[in-house]
């Protein structure tokens, strides 16, 4: 069975999956007012007050998405594993370097392909994490203009409006695509990694999808487990080091009859009870 290596924690795949539905709802529901007849469109539309229905949730969508947001800073700034994050996302030379061995990889100049060893985050998701901060921030500012219009139109001209309507139009298509055809590709299409990478399922990634996008990342954890087998080594040849078993108490197996027999114990407290 080839090795795998934690890649995203509960927490973390909890956001992606929240972060992944609110993004499907406010597409569906966004391009339904732009296309009403289209016929995926239809299951929102043919209902009674479908467009009203529509309009609401793609609301309560957004304010998911910013609430997530709001988490995701917080996740960022209070956590070790969040910090570290934030850091390993910022880009560097090397992520251009990479990315410039890749493009000569893919038009064969490179011949043959370069090994490219990326390290924690790759050029593609630092630039793709990157866009979606700039686009969550973008389509959060002209998303409660549209909301708020009157409120808008009170302190500012109309063209400011035609304006934040054409980039939240522009920037939903962007976005959009740069799932499709970018993010898709990279955890689903890519051959690498098909029929997907479960990295967003069970949290991790195989050996080999570490070596072809994680390299660097590997070998670092490679010479930390060996450094910290190393040092236990020499600890238990001083007499220190030492791994003793830890017995568990044995416990019933959870049952009808011992949830019941909880809850009559705890009655039995209650009434038994007399007050401080």
């Amino acid at each position: 069975m080839s090795k795998k290596y934690l890649r995203m924690t509960l927490n973390e795949r909890i956001q992606h999956i929240n972060l992944a539905i609110n993004f499907t709802i406010l597409v569906i529901t966004g391009f339904a007012l732009k296309y009403p007849e289209a016929f995926w469109a239809s299951p929102i539309t043919d209902v009674p007050l479908g467009m009203t229905f529509r309009g609401f949730l793609h609301r309560l969508s957004g304010i998911a998405t910013v609430t997530l947001g709001g988490y995701h800073l917080l996740y960022l700034a209070f956590t070790a594993r969040g910090r570290r994050i934030a850091i390993d996302m910022i880009p560097v030379l090397k992520d251009a370097k990479d990315l410039w061995e890749t493009l000569k990889n893919n038009l064969f100049i490179n011949r043959p392909a370069k090994v490219i060893k990326m390290g924690r985050f790759n050029f593609r998701e630092k630039l793709e994490y990157l866009g979606l901060i700039w686009g969550t921030i973008v389509m959060t500012v002209t998303g409660f203009i549209l909301w708020f219009k009157e409120e808008w139109l009170f302190f500012f001209p109309m063209w400011t409006f035609d304006v934040a309507r054409a980039i939240h139009f522009y920037e939903a298509i962007l976005a959009t695509l740069t799932i499709l055809v970018w993010h898709f590709y990279s955890v689903i299409f890519n051959p690498d990694v098909y029929p997907m990478s479960w990295a967003w399922i069970d949290g991790n990634l195989t050996e080999h999808e570490m070596e072809l996008e994680h390299g660097l990342e590997l070998e670092k954890i490679k010479a930390e487990q060996e450094r910290e087998l190393k040092d236990f080594d020499e600890t238990r040849n001083s007499g220190g080091g030492r791994v003793y078993p830890m017995h568990r108490e044995k416990r019933e197996p959870l049952s009808v009859k011992r949830v019941y027999g909880a809850i009559q114990d705890m009655n039995e407290s209650i009434k038994n009870w007399k007050g401080m």
